[in-house]
Formats: structure tokens, sequence, C-alpha cells
């Protein structure tokens, strides 16, 4: 299942993609990390800033464009 939204990501050529499964969050093509505590995490994407907050969070995997941040998520706030 992965693996088919991976490839419609590609296909589809969006600005950004978000995925959330199993207390994780997954963000493709983020342009930078603003902020990182265990209660919340800053994302800089192409028109807005991503706020996550919640308890425990952990970067777990992170490469040039993509993020996989894992713990308990209470809430997301999109801020231009």
């Amino acid at each position: 299942m992965r693996i088919l939204k991976n490839l419609q990501n590609f296909l589809y050529d969006q600005d950004y993609f978000i995925d959330i499964f199993n207390d994780c969050l997954h963000v493709y093509y983020y342009i930078d990390l603003l902020n990182l505590s265990d209660k919340s995490i800053e994302l800089k994407l192409k028109e807005f800033i991503l706020i996550i907050s919640g308890q425990d969070l952990v970067v777990s995997k992170m490469d040039k464009h993509e993020i996989l941040i894992k713990g308990i998520i209470n809430n997301m706030e999109f801020k231009r």
C-alpha cells in the first residue's frame, strides 16, 4: 500500500504529501525543520508552516525531502 502512495505522489508531482499511520506522521517534500522538541515540531513547506503538537514526538527517519515523526500526535496546524 505504501509503495502505491509513493508512486501516486511521484506521478502527480505534488508540492507536498502528508501521510498519517500507526502513531507516525510521514511528510514528503518539506523544505526545512524549524523547531524540534518532544512536544512540538515545526516544518517549513512550500506555502506554509506545519506545526505538529503532541507527546513524546521524535524524528525517527529524516532525508533531504522526507521526514518520519513518531509519537502521540494531538494536533496539526497549518500556518501561512
